[in-house]
């Protein structure tokens, strides 16, 4: 990233800083945290690619998958200062080879690859420190520094998002939306405007290892990630603009490089606009329109539409969502420039306890094309496919 684009950045921030309204109330003093589990299990009627291929790896290919993931996040309030603490364990549970996915167990493995020494060994978990950072909080405005999890600071959308407090209503259909990696090492600025307005910046490691205190490794070589989003919220409505630039880097999660030694991802922009509107207690309505740019997109533009009911214990979300495939060399040759993906996508929704949430989603995949890419189902060639998960999430604040 270049200092000009900095500067402009840096400027867009201080500006909305100066003119600040309504403070916002930080968390009382003292000790707080929560503890959050989830099990995620899917099956598909077609073998997807479960990760990248790479020489270091075999490939992982398979018609099921799961998830473990296990959370604790401890914090610590005095006055206008906070420090917290998390750490995080997602892994694998059975099938065939070694992936982890932190959106969903069928999706493309992340960082599937450990350095250790001078081998390079497949990995089917992501353990390790997740977040440490202090933050400061005064008349709206909230600063954090630190290595933090910038997936909690932006694309959030609490309208639609279901039980925020667990953190996994999104299915397979939600998380098509088109966006960079979430830096590591960050600072992350965020601005009260008052009259439901604010301002979030994100600025930090163009990837970062999330699972050790070497996070920087992309910072020190000048190659940043960097997010400004705007938000405007009330109890009925929600509307977001996110802007996202990643520079082209090397290193991320568990020393990996991409996509070998001495070569760098390409850099990618990306603008996600979202709306939500909660009509009445039991119906709600959302959308969003995505569009990336980066010569390694495999996908660039996404647009989708959905709906939330609630009754009683029951929640129930259903949506649509419409992916465009940017190129033709795509994982082994599935799917084509031009080919549209659709995912319509039902999760039925229990919450068994205040705490503790039951979820069934089914997604159905579509390309307009020949075939769906490799990672929807369209390893041996098919143009549909059909995929039934089960989530038990829980999640015990204390």
């Amino acid at each position: 990233m270049t200092s000009k684009s900095l500067g402009l950045l840096a400027t867009i921030l201080l500006s909305c800083l100066a003119h600040a309204q309504n403070a916002a109330e930080g968390p009382a003093d003292g000790w707080r945290g929560l503890l959050l589990n989830n099990v995620t299990l899917q099956t598909s009627t077609q073998a997807a690619l479960r990760n990248r291929p790479s020489p270091f790896r075999p490939n992982l290919v398979t018609d099921n998958g799961a998830r473990l993931l296990s959370f604790v996040a401890l914090q610590y309030t005095r006055g206008e200062w906070s420090f917290s603490g998390a750490y995080s364990d997602n892994r694998t549970l059975g099938g065939d080879g070694n992936a982890y996915s932190l959106t969903n167990p069928m999706g493309f493995g992340v960082n599937t690859v450990e350095t250790i020494g001078s081998t390079r060994e497949a990995v089917n978990f992501k353990s390790g420190l997740q977040e440490l950072a202090a933050t400061y909080r005064k008349n709206g405005r909230l600063v954090m520094v630190g290595k933090i999890d910038t997936a909690n600071w932006y694309l959030a959308d609490p309208l639609f998002g279901g039980d925020l407090t667990t953190g996994n209503d999104y299915g397979n259909a939600a998380t098509r939306a088109v966006a960079p990696p979430f830096p590591s090492a960050a600072v992350v600025v965020k601005q009260d405007l008052g009259h439901g307005f604010s301002l979030t910046g994100i600025m930090g490691d163009a990837f970062g290892d999330r699972e050790t205190l070497n996070a920087g490794r992309n910072l020190a070589q000048g190659d940043l990630a960097y997010v400004l989003e705007l938000n405007f919220q009330d109890s009925k409505q929600h509307y977001q603009l996110t802007l996202n630039h990643i520079d082209a880097f090397r290193y991320y999660d568990k020393d990996a490089v991409w996509p070998g030694p001495g070569d760098k991802g390409p850099s990618v922009d990306a603008v996600m606009a979202t709306a939500s509107y909660r009509f009445n207690p039991n119906w709600a309505g959302f959308a969003r329109a995505s569009y990336a740019k980066g010569d390694g997109q495999i996908e660039d533009l996404n647009y989708l539409a959905g709906v939330r009911y609630d009754l009683g214990k029951f929640y129930l979300l259903v949506s649509q969502s419409a992916t465009r495939v940017a190129t033709d060399n795509t994982p082994y040759k599935r799917g084509a420039r031009g080919d549209t993906t659709w995912v319509s996508e039902c999760t039925l929704n229990y919450k068994l306890h205040p705490q503790v949430t039951v979820g069934l989603t089914y997604d159905l995949y579509n390309s307009s094309g020949s075939a769906l890419l490799a990672k929807d189902g369209g390893w041996n060639g098919a143009k549909r496919n059909q995929v039934i998960g089960l989530r038990v999430t829980s999640f015990l604040p204390f």
